[in-house]
């Protein structure tokens, strides 16, 4: 049982490993007990040497290599992602106001847009605002908070209240995994809130999933069926099951789903 308390801080460490950041909050709200048993959970890792306390939250103590991942994420199913991006590029017009979440697959969106004209992105992704930082017609609102040194992305309380006054025409999505019962998921909850953010400050949400993520679940919840407008993905000419039922499904609902090339 994950209240148990030594099972509960065994899990806060887990989420760290894959998160670096964590909010007493959303610690929380997640296992179902008192902002103040949480404290104590991490006083006691604190003092075991596993993390860092700091004001409203908790990091991970050990001291990691970020690159490798950061260069593993970018060349996994690189061409997959490289065709999602063309796709998702002709959706994008000059005078929009869009979201990019701190994916590598919409990294590889922003490479295809510097020549637009008027053009406004919102990112939390570090390595996005670079990438358009010479774009002579692109303005680059890089959203601020906690870095997440494996993702390089920025994310916590001061993002989500930053977006409270942006109106986003368009938000470019992915996640760990799309299924229809669940819609779209994600491995972390301050990854996955950042993403609830930008989608409910958007007027069209359009989600960028390769094939290995259609009929996956994972562990955070980012959005129901019915707040995704369109999906884009890869054109994989033999799909297994529930891959194909997931892309049934959304056709069915009304949901374009575009196989890119």
């Amino acid at each position: 049982m994950s209240n148990v308390p030594e099972n509960r801080r065994k899990k806060i460490v887990s989420i760290l490993e894959e998160s670096d950041y964590a909010e007493v909050s959303q610690l929380s709200t997640q296992f179902r007990v008192s902002e103040m048993t949480i404290r104590r959970d991490l006083e006691f890792l604190e003092k075991a040497g596993d993390v860092i306390r700091v004001y409203g939250g908790v990091k991970l103590k050990t001291k990691r290599v970020h690159e490798a991942s950061i260069e593993k994420r970018l060349n996994t199913n690189k061409a997959e992602k490289m065709a999602i991006a063309r796709e998702a590029s002709k959706l994008i017009e000059d005078g929009d106001v869009i979201a990019f979440d701190a994916s590598t697959t919409a990294y590889e969106v922003s490479k295809l847009i510097k020549t637009k004209k008027k053009l406004t992105v919102v990112t939390n992704n570090i390595s996005i605002a670079i990438e358009l930082s010479d774009a002579e017609d692109v303005t680059v609102i890089l959203l601020g908070g906690f870095l997440r040194g494996k993702s390089l992305s920025l994310v916590g309380a001061s993002l989500r209240k930053y977006l409270q006054s942006i109106f986003i025409d368009k938000a470019f999505i992915s996640s760990k995994a799309l299924n229809f019962t669940e819609g779209l998921t994600d491995a972390t909850i301050d990854e996955g809130e950042a993403k609830q953010a930008l989608i409910g400050k958007s007027s069209q949400v359009i989600v960028l999933v390769d094939h290995t993520k259609l009929g996956k679940l994972a562990f955070f919840e980012v959005c129901k069926k019915d707040k995704i407008d369109k999906i884009i993905t890869d054109e994989l000419e033999t799909l297994l099951p529930d891959q194909e039922e997931c892309i049934e499904c959304y056709l069915s609902h009304g949901i374009p789903v575009i196989r890119a090339k």
